[in-house]
């Protein structure tokens, strides 16, 4: 036997719950007759006169915007300002660990091209007379 892959077919359409005839058409009406009759409230609308955190509102949130971008200019720079000035003369840690041999013996050149290496020191003007 094939089986059947239709699902619409296994299921039966009509289970579940039916709507009488016509529910639909008449239930607008029958809505409004059950409901309790109320009047409306007037139209006139009272209007709230604005207070004044409500005025200063957009101003406080404009000055405190101004502010928060004053004080990130302010740490942005004081970073920066910190790493333009560190050299090895400016820092003592840096001017020891270089200077140690220990650190000339771990430290790994295997991606340092001669010939780069080479054509950078003769840019810079570095002979065999001056290295020793």
């Amino acid at each position: 036997m094939k089986p059947d892959n239709d699902i619409l077919k296994q299921v039966d359409r009509r289970s579940g719950m039916t709507v009488p005839d016509d529910y639909f058409a008449n239930f607008a009406r029958q809505m409004m007759q059950q409901l309790p009759e109320k009047e409306f409230e007037s139209t006139d609308k009272k209007i709230l006169p604005r207070t004044w955190w409500q005025r200063c509102r957009p101003y406080v949130y404009l000055a405190a915007m101004f502010a928060g971008i004053w004080c990130m200019m302010k740490v942005f720079n004081d970073i920066g300002s910190r790493t333009a000035d560190m050299s090895i003369e400016n820092n003592p840690v840096m001017a020891s660990v270089l200077s140690s041999d220990h650190f000339y013996d771990y430290y790994s050149i295997d991606n340092v091209d001669e010939y780069d290496l080479m054509e950078e020191m003769y840019n810079e003007g570095v002979t065999l007379e001056n290295l020793k």
